[in-house]
């Protein structure tokens, strides 16, 4: 063969192979996964119980792909340290921010609400909270104002105390820190209350017929106040006063009276108010003795009373005797006498009649 065609055919055999390799590459590259965006979460390597504190022998940070990471899961061990779970989580599980208790906390707020008691939350704002005061554990009495409504039967409005002595549970409050560095504390927009199941079905219906009010009080005030309902009858009575003695009965001296406190204390103001009514009514003259004719049928007797009207005279002083104008008028002929009959009293008379006829 000639020279010539040697290096032809040596040139085809080389492009052929080059061809050959280029189109194996852009095969391979075809059949090859597309790259997959991933991110860093804590993935458990056991079980863990309720309560059980989590540290770094427990979980794993994995690579899981983006748009499968669950909403909530902790990436960073900052978020994940000094944290105990809230409920089991088990073993290849995802550690989630809301499966797990705040920082510090041991147990779940909600397991420390006392067996057969409910935990009732309520909106509230700074008027009907006693402007932010409130605490966990403090005591309240709750109030009620309804307005008038001829639909539901409410002829007038009024207000009522329907609850007393109820501990406060939680407070929904939060510290901001503006931008000079200090603090200030919002308002509350919900408390949380122990209550019982009973309760619980009077605070919701409140809700709904008016407005709901809590007001703090001594949480070492055990005394149950008087909570009839007051109307406008009430509102423009008569005006009552605060009390200085009361008000500085601060430190526990003032005496436990037990149940019927309220009562006495009621009673105690409605003595005094009388007493003040009493004082600021003009002084009436005194009174003096007087005297009180009797007229029988046949005579007059005169006697006298104290001011009291308790008889001074003697019950057995003689009767003032008088003339019989009947009888002296027969006598003389111008009129008929009575019949005997008649004119005595009579001899006997049943023995349930309520008046006894013989005594003048």
């Amino acid at each position: 063969m000639r020279p010539k065609s040697l290096v032809l055919l040596a040139l085809a055999l080389g492009c052929g192979l080059i061809a050959s390799i280029g189109i194996s590459q852009v095969l391979d590259g075809n059949n090859k996964p597309a790259a997959v965006e991933t991110a860093p979460i804590y993935v458990a390597l056991k079980n863990i119980n309720v309560g059980d504190p989590v540290d770094d022998k427990m979980v794993s940070l994995e690579e899981w792909p983006k748009d499968k990471v669950p909403v909530g899961s902790i990436a960073k061990w900052e978020d994940l340290e000094d944290r105990r779970p809230r409920s089991n989580i088990y073993a290849g599980e995802p550690i989630l921010d809301n499966k797990l208790l705040p920082k510090g906390q041991t147990n779940d707020p909600i397991k420390g609400v006392p067996e057969g008691m409910r935990l009732k939350t309520i909106s509230v704002d700074a008027r009907k909270s006693a402007a932010g005061l409130l605490s966990p554990g403090d005591r309240v009495d709750i109030q009620i104002f309804v307005k008038e409504n001829q639909s539901q039967g409410v002829t007038t409005p009024f207000t009522k105390i329907f609850l007393q002595n109820i501990r406060v549970y939680a407070v929904d409050q939060t510290i901001e820190k503006s931008a000079d560095g200090s603090e200030a504390r919002s308002v509350a927009k919900t408390v949380s209350l122990i209550v019982t199941p009973a309760q619980a079905n009077r605070i919701n219906l409140a809700e709904n017929m008016g407005e709901v009010s809590l007001i703090p009080r001594n949480p070492d005030d055990e005394t149950v106040v008087e909570d009839n309902e007051q109307g406008a009858d009430e509102l423009f009575g008569r005006s009552t006063a605060g009390s200085r003695l009361r008000e500085q009965r601060t430190n526990g001296d003032e005496p436990k009276e037990g149940p019927l406190a309220g009562f006495k204390s009621l009673f105690a103001d409605a003595m005094a108010s009388a007493a003040q009514s009493a004082a600021a009514a003009p002084q009436q003259p005194a009174k003096s003795n007087f005297q009180m004719t009797i007229i029988y049928p046949t005579e007059i007797s005169k006697v006298e009373f104290s001011a009291n009207g308790d008889p001074i005279l003697p019950q057995n002083s003689p009767p003032v005797a008088v003339p019989n104008p009947v009888g002296a008028a027969a006598a003389a002929g111008t009129v008929k006498a009575l019949p005997p009959a008649a004119q005595d009293l009579p001899a006997a008379t049943p023995p349930d009649f309520p008046i006894n006829l013989q005594v003048k």
